[in-house]
């Protein structure tokens, strides 16, 4: 029998948890968060949570992929937002779309658009 998880929370390190918190909510469109202990904000994303917390850095390979609606609305979003430069969106044919950034303390991110699978 498979793991029935209600929800997944991912943790991500951060040197300053309120420049973080502020890069987060504008990346996320939302100031709605949840501060369950000192030094840790989480905030919800359909079932998921990403949960900020201050610590030393050590930036990994792991990278958080959220798949969005409209992929070219959210990349012009970013780009206006200063968070991504010189990136272009990277096209799978008849698979998906992408494009990677990272947060100031360089964990990596990643929006997605699936073609319709059939």
């Amino acid at each position: 029998m498979a793991l029935n998880a209600k929800s997944i929370t991912v943790g991500l390190p951060v040197s300053n948890l309120e420049k973080s918190a502020s890069w987060y909510e504008k990346i996320l469109m939302s100031d709605e968060k949840l501060i369950p202990v000192e030094g840790v904000i989480e905030y919800p994303i359909g079932s998921v949570w990403i949960q900020l917390f201050e610590e030393k850095i050590n930036v990994s390979e792991n990278v958080l992929r959220l798949e969005v609606e409209d992929l070219d609305v959210e990349f012009e979003r970013l780009k206006t937002l200063g968070v991504i430069t010189d990136k272009v969106i990277e096209d799978v044919p008849g698979i998906i779309r992408y494009f990677d950034f990272s947060d100031p303390d360089g964990n990596k991110l990643s929006f997605y658009w699936l073609y319709d699978q059939e």
